[in-house]
């Protein structure tokens, strides 16, 4: 079944850049783009050979081994969509993308056809820059491992892929690290693609360092197959790149083998070894500690395994196991690289029948081309399925990738979370500390500002008190000077009362001495006093029951006698109480007289027999008593004195009347 593919004018004529890009690969203007050139011009664009594969076979829809002028225009618009990371398919063509780019032509690392007499295309000043480089990173027995180098080209923020590239380009001896002329190399290829040109896929010939150029082996020029090989993805790629050189000749030249028999012997017993399930042939897993063992680079054992495994499968037949450890012990004793095709004496001699066989095969298909219809048929469906293989390998491959990726960032995060938590716990701590610190000083503070406002208080209630103190200190200075002035004042009048009293004290003495006398004659008097008093008491009383009688002896003549004595009590009832005379049965004690008011003897009448005062002992007394200057205090005795004798004498003036 056969699909044709028609673009819009807008994918061919329309467009001057792809126009251009025709004229490029079809300059005699044929209409046909043979696979060779076109495989040339499409490497340009810098994308890898799985891709680029694909490209050629959605472009090559007939399976012509060719590309018309729509077909050429489908496989710049599919690189145009890789470019700009749509999916390679069909449905893409249609869709607005940028133009494709492809790497200009005039760029030394696509110059192809150098001689080995060929300038270096690394100037000598870049040389000179790079081998500074080189020296500052310490190399080791002039050679620089991947370790020292991953750096610098990390410094570079190219991307991960491109660094591998410039890595396997670089290294031409695959022997894992780089010398001077290859680490210069790859310094070029760096620089390039930070200006902007694509790393190529396979290194230029006039990148190659002179002292790295060797003659290449001769060869017949490669055939570009008109469809791509059905048997495995590798062939599809050699459509393109030609990376395989087969002979273009079917016919079997006798060719001795480069095995020899003793070695081939040797190794046969090895293969009988390492054939565990005895099927004749063994597996990558079976040699691969045999390969390991060598101590040979893991790229230049597996570039030894892709010569040895010629019809790609995965495995190795008995012959193709010998040449194997022939190409290891060869580059073991000698140090000959494998070299990059296999020469025709080496192809093991089973293979080279299958060889011409598919040779002759491609010749006959170039030939009649409507002959293996049915067989492009089946291939196309191999294809897919190997693409189909291929493209879930890389998926797996690109998700173990991702997914160590993953694993990796997620140690990462793991670790960083728990550096950021550890962190987070010594702030949080710190912050505790601080918060405690800073409640602590909070705590202080409220302290210190109640003392300091108690002080305060304190301070002024102490000024207040210090100024009443002040003053009443001054008002106690005052009252000092004041009691000192009367204390001066108080002692002259001590001193004064001091004198009048010691001059009373002689008064008083000497009144003393006065009075003792008087005293004693005093007593004499209150006893005469005593003496006539009851003198006179006696004698009241005698002339009270004379009068009485007197009385009732008058009252008997004038009125009659009353019975029972009732005129007797009558008559007494009206005398006057000083007449009144009382049973003599008890006789009363007398009461001490008032004192009678003094009667001057000019007012008092005189009855005719009253004779004239005279002059007695008593009025001496009192004259001599009255006369006498007696001190302050012994007024009242005086007084008392002088009435009791006034009084006394007026008894003995009544006395002397009534007598």
């Amino acid at each position: 079944m056969y699909v044709v593919f028609y673009v819009s004018p807008q994918l061919s004529s329309g467009n001057p850049v792809y126009e251009k890009y025709y004229k490029q690969v079809d300059p005699s203007g044929s209409g046909q783009v043979a696979a060779a050139d076109a495989a040339l011009f499409l490497k340009r664009s810098g994308l890898a050979d799985l891709v680029l594969g694909k490209v050629w076979d959605l472009a090559d829809s007939e399976r012509k081994g060719c590309l018309n002028k729509q077909q050429f225009f489908i496989a710049l618009r599919l690189v145009a969509c890789a470019q700009n990371g749509l999916e390679v398919a069909l449905k893409s063509i249609h869709l607005a993308v940028s133009l494709p780019k492809f790497q200009d032509t005039s760029s030394p690392l696509l110059l192809g056809g150098v001689s080995i007499d060929s300038p270096w295309v690394v100037t000598t000043e870049e040389k000179l820059k790079f081998d500074a480089v080189f020296v500052s990173l310490s190399p080791v027995s002039g050679m620089l491992s991947g370790e020292k180098v991953k750096p610098v080209l990390l410094n570079s923020k190219l991307p991960v892929d491109v660094l591998g590239r410039v890595w396997e380009l670089s290294d031409l001896d695959r022997d894992g690290m780089l010398d001077q002329d290859e680490f210069a190399v790859a310094m070029y290829l760096v620089y390039r693609a930070l200006e902007g040109e694509p790393v190529p896929m396979s290194l230029p010939a006039p990148l190659v360092p002179p002292s790295k150029r060797k003659k290449p082996p001769v060869s017949v020029p490669p055939v570009m197959p008109l469809i791509p090989s059905p048997p495995s993805i590798k062939e599809s790629r050699s459509s393109l790149s030609g990376s395989k050189t087969l002979p273009s000749k079917p016919a079997v030249t006798p060719v001795t083998w480069a095995v020899s028999p003793p070695d081939k012997s040797k190794y046969d017993e090895v293969f009988a070894k390492t054939d565990l399930d005895m099927d004749g042939m063994v597996s990558g897993p079976e040699v691969r500690d045999i390969f390991l063992k060598t101590g040979l680079p893991s790229a230049t054992l597996a570039h030894i395994w892709e010569l040895c495994d010629i019809g790609d499968m995965g495995k190795l037949t008995r012959e193709q196991f010998a040449l194997a450890l022939h190409l290891i012990n060869q580059k073991l004793t000698t140090g000959v690289d494998p070299p990059q095709n296999l020469s025709p004496e080496m192809i093991p001699p089973s293979d080279r029948l299958s060889l011409a066989t598919k040779q002759s095969n491609a010749a006959n298909l170039a030939a009649d081309f409507s002959a293996i219809k049915e067989l492009d048929s089946l291939s196309n469906e191999i294809v897919d399925l190997q693409r189909e293989k291929s493209n879930v390998e890389q998926e797996i491959k690109e998700q173990e990738k991702s997914i160590r990726e993953r694993t990796s960032e997620v140690q990462d995060l793991q670790n960083q979370v728990q550096k950021e938590s550890g962190e987070l716990q010594r702030l949080q701590s710190q912050r505790q500390e601080v918060q405690d610190t800073l409640e602590e000083l909070d705590q202080q503070k409220t302290t210190l500002e109640e003392q300091l406002r108690h002080i305060c208080q304190q301070c002024s209630h102490e000024n207040q008190l210090i100024l009443s103190l002040e003053a009443e200190h001054t008002a106690q200075e005052q009252r000092i000077e004041e009691y000192e002035e009367q204390l001066v004042q108080a002692r002259e009048e001590l001193l004064r009362l001091q004198e009048e009293s010691q001059q009373l004290e002689e008064k008083v003495q000497a009144a003393r001495e006065q009075f003792t006398p008087l005293q004693e004659s005093v007593k004499d008097s209150f006893s005469q006093v005593s003496q006539v008093h009851q003198k006179q008491s006696d004698l009241q009383i005698e002339e009270r029951m004379v009068t009485a009688q007197l009385s009732c002896k008058n009252s008997l003549e004038e009125d009659p006698v009353l019975v029972n004595g009732s005129a007797k009590e009558q008559h007494q009832e009206d005398q006057p109480e000083e007449l009144r005379v009382e049973p003599p049965a008890s006789q009363p004690q007398m009461e001490p007289a008032e004192p009678m008011e003094e009667v001057d003897e000019e007012d008092r009448p005189k009855t005719p027999e009253e004779p004239e005062p005279k002059s007695d002992a008593f009025e001496d007394l009192y004259n001599s008593l009255s006369s006498t200057v007696w001190p302050v205090p012994q007024d009242n005795l005086v007084k008392a004195i002088y009435c009791t004798l006034k009084y006394l004498g007026h008894l003995l003036v009544v006395h002397k009347s009534e007598c």
